[in-house]
């Protein structure tokens, strides 16, 4: 079995109700007011909030994975994260996934490697949202909790590759990544998920190398950018993302392949592409 299914069982945001509003609701939902402290306060309400996802993960007999924020060069609070929920849930907190929107495409992986059929997902991230005067404004923190399940049909992946950034401009890791997947993919791409955002210029640096891929992509080609209306959402994105892969009626009946490009902004960045294919549709 290489594809998956995705449910979301829980989803806590701090500013629509279900993951359905998020993606289908107001885009003018007022935006609450909270003060930004400190990352050390952040990851205090990460594990704050890890209480309230973990009660409402149904089978805990199943292997549980954690989408974390993408702490590639904060050692320190990716250390206090990780030994905390391991203290609080010690049977349940061995796969930790610090990737952020990257995370989710890595579980998928993770599962295979393990013959996981199914395996619990709970996912913690911060959640920025752009305000009327075009920068991000911070919103607190958000969760899901989700279940994945190994089955025959349905959309399976096929490439993952993430490479930590310090820099988008400086050290683009999207031009290699691109020319990797133009020679080792022949399949045309119908829809792509990018992460422009309209807000940080440095977030459009994904545009540039889209040249790479002209093998690959044509003017039927679909592109999503769902920065553009969910915001930065951390961990959440990967998940809310593949969701509407697998749930949309457009997307399942005219999209065979699909690219989803990950840009980490702000203090901790990554850049990752993943290609995938539905089963089903080529079965």
């Amino acid at each position: 079995m290489n594809a998956f299914s995705l449910m979301l069982d829980y989803f806590s945001f701090p500013t629509a109700q279900s993951v359905d509003d998020l993606l289908y609701g107001d885009e003018t939902s007022s935006l609450s007011e909270v003060n930004w402290q400190s990352w050390e306060v952040c990851i205090y309400d990460c594990i704050v909030k890890s209480k309230e996802l973990m009660g409402q993960v149904k089978n805990l007999n199943a292997p549980l994975i954690w989408l974390l924020p993408a702490l590639s060069y904060q050692s320190e609070l990716k250390q206090v994260l990780q030994s905390s929920l391991q203290q609080l849930y010690p049977e349940h907190a061995q796969h930790f996934l610090f990737y952020g929107a990257s995370s989710v495409h890595f579980a998928v992986g993770l599962a295979k490697k393990n013959e996981w059929v199914k395996v619990n997902v709970i996912a913690i991230d911060t959640i920025y949202k752009a305000n009327k005067q075009g920068q991000y404004s911070y919103q607190g923190i958000g969760g899901a909790v989700t279940t994945l399940e190994q089955q025959t049909t349905g959309w399976s992946q096929i490439s993952n590759e993430i490479v930590p950034s310090v820099d988008f401009i400086k050290h683009n890791q999207l031009n290699g990544m691109f020319t990797r997947l133009a020679d080792q993919s022949q399949q045309l791409i119908d829809i792509i998920f990018a992460p422009g955002n309209g807000v940080n210029p440095e977030s459009e640096v994904w545009l540039n190398e889209l040249q790479l891929l002209s093998n690959l992509i044509n003017d039927h080609t679909q592109y999503e950018l769902p920065c553009y209306k969910l915001g930065q959402i951390g961990a959440l994105e990967g998940l809310v993302v593949l969701y509407q892969l697998t749930t949309s009626p457009t997307i399942e009946s005219h999209c065979k392949n699909a690219l989803i490009i990950s840009q980490e902004q702000a203090k901790h960045q990554g850049a990752a592409s993943y290609l995938w294919i539905s089963e089903e549709v080529h079965n």
